[in-house]
């Protein structure tokens, strides 16, 4: 009686786990923000992270035999990640080995929660949480825009954008495109009626990030071309071409971005000065320690050096076959469900914003956003 107590407790435990990360993850961030902010440093995120990393890996200890063939491509990733490093000088860095945990922990929470099914009350107290969360955040995204205080701002500089309780831009971006998306799934059109939505979008529009611009945009037009609106198709027409209108109103006329465009191009316009980190660092490095092993299976010693475009970066750090397996074993641990029309198209548009904000796989906070997701079209799938 006694055995069976303990395993419905942790059976309990375990489906609540993404309710509690979500959680101490968006206070351990807030709090690292305030501390860079303030010009200090702060180890509290990376050994938070860290710690559930391990507890994830301790859980999926108890799944052994149903997880033998995630067990083989993990494996495998490890493989790769040890011959990449074997031909890096300096073999084995303290960064590398960061990295190469940042990277495994979304496979790892995708494995845990493919095999653990979120009971329908512990689903529902993750999804109040999450509306919870960005309510909380709007309210601080419209404390900064009227204050202008400054740790609740998106950027360090003079640059606009508000994003409250989140650390970085990118984080911000992925969040609410996954906040779009969970809106979509979870509620279909009737979201237009939900205030909560609306709260969302307007948040959007102030974090200021132009890759969460284009994900708005985007969506818009994904959830206008899968309605059932008489003259949706010229009136598609007519919010690309607004679009296309949009960004060159952006990129030629807003003064920020205007200067760029004519100093150093479109391309460093649109992609915030990465293609020159690719150009400046990333390229230099792999130029001059890479040898051909490397180029099959990666090998860094400073992640840093990475151009923060996503498809670059993955084969900056695993090289071309070790991308493609990294990229094959995510998606095969993310996506164990069918996918309708309008959430193939959905994660579609997320892969386009992908390209352009960067830090997608390596940002650990992001994967408790995407489980949310992907718990809202598990719901919305028949």
């Amino acid at each position: 009686m006694q055995s069976n107590s303990s395993n419905s407790t942790l059976d309990r435990a375990q489906h609540l786990l993404p309710t509690v990360l979500l959680g101490v993850f968006v206070l351990v961030e807030f709090y690292s923000k305030y501390q860079r902010y303030l010009g200090h440093t702060t180890q509290v995120q990376k050994v938070v992270k860290a710690a559930g990393l391990a507890i994830l890996l301790g859980l999926l200890t108890m799944h052994l035999a149903k997880i033998k063939k995630a067990i083989g491509q993990l494996v495998i990733l490890i493989g790769i990640f040890a011959a990449g490093q074997f031909f890096t000088d300096p073999q084995f860095s303290q960064g590398a080995l960061i990295s190469f945990s940042r990277f495994l922990f979304p496979i790892i929470l995708y494995l845990f929660f493919e095999h653990l099914r979120m009971d329908q009350s512990s689903k529902a107290l993750l999804f109040r949480l999450f509306e919870a969360f960005l309510v909380l955040n709007f309210l601080c995204i419209l404390l900064g825009l009227f204050t202008d205080i400054y740790v609740l701002k998106t950027y360090m500089g003079d640059r606009f954008g508000y994003n409250g309780l989140l650390l970085t831009s990118s984080t911000s971006t992925y969040v609410y495109i996954c906040a779009l998306g969970y809106f979509y799934f979870q509620y279909g059109m009737a979201m237009f009626r939900n205030w909560k939505f609306w709260l969302a979008l307007a948040s959007c529009l102030f974090i200021g990030t132009k890759s969460l611009y284009l994900g708005v945009v985007l969506f818009m037009l994904l959830v206008f071309a899968m309605s059932s609106f008489k003259y949706k198709k010229p009136l598609l027409v007519l919010g690309v071409l607004g679009f296309l209108g949009g960004l060159y109103v952006l990129f030629y006329q807003v003064p920020q971005f205007a200067e760029i465009t004519e100093q150093d191009g479109l391309l460093s316009s649109l992609l915030s000065y990465r293609d020159q980190l690719l150009l400046e660092q990333t390229l230099p490095y792999v130029n001059e320690q890479w040898g051909a092993v490397n180029y099959l299976f990666g090998g860094v010693s400073d992640f840093s050096l990475r151009s923060q475009m996503d498809l670059v970066d993955l084969t900056f750090f695993w090289g071309v076959l070790g991308a493609l397996a990294y990229l094959l074993f995510y998606l095969s641990r993310y996506f164990t469900f069918r996918l309708e029309r309008k959430q193939l198209l959905f994660f579609i548009l997320m892969a386009v914003v992908v390209i352009f904000a960067g830090n997608f796989f390596t940002y650990t906070s992001i994967p408790i956003y995407m489980v949310i997701l992907r718990e809202a079209a598990l719901k919305s799938t028949p």
